[in-house]
């Protein structure tokens, strides 16, 4: 077996391609580079060396070639079909005489915007005539799904697309039924039961649905755990109290054991947009758990060929999800779910495929195709620094995203703490103000009524004084005849 090297070439993005690009990596033995390209950067990782080299707007020229085939690159794998990787992809295949094979990720290859527009699968004719020529142009171009390479086949004439399904590791989580702790202010107000959603979910995953279904699930003893983030949310915490919880980002490979350390029951994928495998349904039967999916894509055909679960109907919105869901996480069929998580107990490498068979699969491709290019003198290195390694590398991102996100918690926590704190002492300042105010009002209300007795005195004095005055202006003889009648009334 020959040593040439892969030039693996995708986008800046991370997400279920750089996981694949880095289980290649972890798993084939032969040296690799990865060319992240993009509109306003290019830069190419040795990940085994962990070191990244930045590119100059025009480093892609005669310097690069002669650098690339001094790393003995004799094949170019295309993971994306974004412009900036395309061309990046057809210049490193011109300039090394390299072959090129393709993978198809998802549906991006019909349009570019697939993931934000009404309808997904309608091609935008100008992008799937480029992409369609990088297809063609590749000597192999593969899917991780009948379903995938099928709706790659029937738009692009002529396509002939071999499925090789993504492979996960599951040893250190199925292997070893290892549940790994929930957040400590879900297991505070844990529920009955626990529904789970897994990954990042934006509204291609159902996002938009999400909120809606919680609040469908009110009165019941279900709450939905988002094991990732939404694009609403990404700190971990409580968003609707008692019914949605978010955990946030976590290390890649945990997801089994979060499922079994939430108690999860069930595995609701809410796709809007076809899943092209759905790394998320491998690890969810990996931990055990049954899931309810869209009818839609990759998701619906491995449903259908190995059970695990069952498809919400077409179309599907949150009171028809929520009624789902009820049913079968405690309601009348709860024992058919049961069964269901039973069966998944037995190990089945066709319904998760696992990572080894995937590697030897495109291994037997890198060796069909690769060449082996002769070495010439080695590339001056001196000009390229690693600059960005924390930016670009998808396995270290997720491990900054998950830290981000427990030092956000923590600050939300302080802050709730802080305002908790501030409500307890405007309720007790309110308490205080209002009697104060009692109190001022009492005094007032006493200082009127004394004002008042006191006035009212005022006027008795000044009529006993003029009674006073008009007595002692009587003559004498009368005077002393009033008082002893005065006198006399008195006994």
């Amino acid at each position: 077996m020959n040593d040439f090297a892969i030039l693996h070439v995708t986008s800046l993005f991370g997400g279920g391609v750089d996981r694949h690009v880095r289980d290649i990596v972890r798993t084939v033995a032969r040296p690799q580079l990865i060319w992240h390209a993009g509109d306003g950067a290019d830069v190419i990782e040795d990940p085994r060396a962990r070191r990244f080299f930045p590119l100059a707007a025009n480093a892609v020229g005669d310097r690069l070639a002669g650098w690339l085939r001094a790393r003995r690159v004799g094949l170019v794998h295309l993971h994306q079909l974004t412009r900036s990787a395309r061309a990046r992809a057809d210049w490193a295949c011109r300039e090394l005489g390299a072959p090129r094979i393709a993978t198809l990720h998802d549906v991006l290859f019909l349009r570019p915007d697939a993931f934000v527009a009404g309808d997904a699968l309608a091609p935008e004719a100008a992008w799937l005539a480029d992409t369609s020529r990088a297809l063609r142009e590749s000597r192999a171009v593969l899917a991780p799904s009948r379903w995938l390479a099928g709706l790659a086949a029937r738009h692009v004439a002529g396509l002939a697309v071999e499925v090789v399904p993504n492979g996960i590791d599951d040893r250190a989580g199925r292997g070893s039924g290892a549940s790994l702790a929930p957040r400590p202010e879900f297991a505070r107000e844990r529920p009955a039961r626990v529904v789970a959603l897994l990954g990042a979910l934006g509204p291609h995953k159902g996002s938009e649905l999400v909120e809606e279904i919680a609040a469908r699930l009110a009165g019941s003893d279900i709450a939905l755990v988002v094991i990732g983030y939404l694009d609403r949310q990404l700190h971990p915490g409580w968003r609707i109290p008692g019914r949605l919880f978010v955990h946030g980002a976590f290390a890649e490979g945990d997801a089994p054991g979060l499922l079994r350390g939430y108690g999860a029951s069930l595995v609701l994928m809410p796709n809007t947009v076809p899943e092209s495998f759905g790394y998320a349904l491998s690890e969810a039967w990996a931990a055990g758990v049954p899931v309810l999916a869209a009818p839609r894509g990759a998701l619906a055909e491995r449903i259908g060929a190995h059970g695990g679960g069952w498809l919400l109907p077409e179309p599907f919105d949150a009171d028809t999800v929520s009624g789902e869901i009820r049913s079968l996480a405690g309601g009348g069929r709860e024992a058919e779910r049961a069964r269901v998580q039973s069966a998944l107990s037995r190990r089945d490498p066709a319904r998760t495929p696992p990572l080894d068979a995937m590697t030897r699969s495109l291994d037997a491709f890198y060796a069909r195709f690769g060449i082996d290019p002769a070495a010439p003198d080695a590339a001056d290195e001196a000009a390229i620094e690693s600059l960005v390694a924390r930016n670009l590398d998808g396995t270290l991102f997720r491990a900054e995203l998950v830290r981000l996100c427990d030092e956000l918690a923590q600050t939300l926590a302080a802050l709730d703490d802080a305002r908790r704190r501030a409500a307890d002492f405007e309720t007790e300042a309110r308490g205080w103000i209002a009697k104060l105010e009692t109190d001022v009002r009492a005094v007032q209300d006493e200082l009127r009524r004394s004002t008042d007795e006191r006035d009212r005195l005022a006027q008795e004095a000044d009529r006993l004084r003029l009674d006073k005055e008009a007595l002692e202006r009587l003559p004498s003889p009368l005077r002393r005849l009033l008082r002893k009648l005065a006198f006399d009334a008195r006994r």
